[in-house]
């Protein structure tokens, strides 16, 4: 498959599987979409990220090696889908000790952003939820960062928002 050629086509759920399901046939492949995933290429960028968050649902364990790159991509992404997918992978990892300072500053920051997609708060909020638990001390910061944010939130976010909550209250 000719990478770039591919996340040029289209921009749809049937082409971001489709390089999905190419990318986890073998780890060179994967790495070929985890280049353009962090390249400075917008549109190659914008689409890689959507086909490696698909691809992460089929092999999660190869994107360990990635945690890094996933967490520094938060700060300045290329496109806002960038960031998004990089949560949404990142929601589920386990995060080495050693990265978690910097990912719950960054989580911790865009969750204060009035101007974070609401997308991003709710993976954000779902990721810095799974590093607190083994930090308490931190729990509630996070408590009262996301109900600061609840009444200017969207229902989505007020929705993740409860539920994170309720979790926060019971440990």
């Amino acid at each position: 498959m000719n990478l770039k050629e591919e996340l040029e086509k289209e921009h749809s759920l049937v082409q971001a599987n489709r390089i999905s399901h190419w990318a986890v046939e073998s780890k060179a492949n994967l790495k070929q979409l985890m280049k353009a995933f962090f390249g400075r290429e917008k549109l190659q960028a914008q689409r890689a990220s959507w086909s490696a968050s698909k691809a992460h649902e089929l092999k999660p364990q190869w994107f360990d090696t990635y945690i890094p790159e996933l967490i520094a991509c938060l700060e300045k992404p290329i496109h806002g889908s960038v960031r998004r997918n990089s949560l949404r992978m990142l929601q589920t990892m386990e995060v080495p000790e050693e990265l978690q300072g910097v990912l719950i500053d960054q989580l911790f920051k865009l969750l204060m952003d009035s101007k974070t997609e609401s997308a991003v708060k709710a993976f954000g909020m779902s990721t810095a939820y799974n590093i607190v638990v083994h930090y308490p001390e931190l729990k509630q910061e996070l408590k009262i960062i996301i109900e600061d944010q609840l009444p200017y939130a969207t229902p989505s976010f007020k929705s993740r928002a409860k539920k994170i909550i309720k979790k926060l209250e019971e440990k």
